[in-house]
């Protein structure tokens, strides 16, 4: 699969997660041990799968992650409070050192770190432009947090939920490769 070359920091205006579910359809969402431990048992070890070594959350029939929820036209993550790392930093890649090339459009710094920040250019919801001081201060910082592991509250980097989302999956109502409504789920 062709994979274009991400895109730093500052040429990017402002993103914002509209939940398109775009990015739940078009990867495999690769898990760490204790996120394979977790989610198996919390939601049943037939939602995640084991090849070459790795483990991922099982895809569904129509190729979408298997926890994602249609709700008025937007898909959900039906794992919000326990979403994958690789999932919580999409788009965004955060790294000491650059990846890409063009380092210096792609150096970040605040007063607890200096490094580089990129955007996967595949998201629809990048708008291209000088950066915004929403999108300097309060997105990127948020992703660095996350990545550097000071926060695991995602306020700025996810899709704004209604609360009634929040809540886990009922466990009778899951099953592989099928999509429920936050109706079927209980959750209105």
């Amino acid at each position: 699969m062709y994979e274009p070359r991400p895109v730093p920091w500052s040429q990017v205006q402002s993103w914002t997660c509209d939940a398109c579910g775009e990015c739940c359809k078009w990867f495999s969402v690769p898990l760490s041990t204790y996120e394979h431990a977790n989610i198996g048992q919390t939601y049943g070890f037939d939602m995640v799968e084991v090849s070459d070594g790795r483990s991922w959350l099982r895809k569904s029939i129509d190729n979408r992650c298997v926890f994602m929820i249609l709700h008025d036209g937007r898909w959900l993550c039906g794992l919000q409070g326990e979403k994958p790392y690789v999932c919580r930093i999409w788009p965004f890649r955060v790294a000491d050192n650059p990846l890409y090339g063009r380092g210096l459009r792609a150096r970040y710094e605040n007063e607890e770190w200096a490094g580089y920040v990129y955007l996967d250019p595949r998201c629809p919801e990048i708008v291209y432009g000088e950066p915004t001081p929403h999108f300097t201060h309060n997105v990127i910082r948020e992703f660095v947090e996350l990545v550097l592991g000071k926060t695991e509250h995602q306020s700025y980097s996810t899709a704004h939920l209604p609360p009634s989302h929040l809540r886990r999956f009922p466990m009778h109502l899951q099953t592989l490769g099928d999509h429920y409504s936050l109706q079927d789920l209980q959750l209105l």
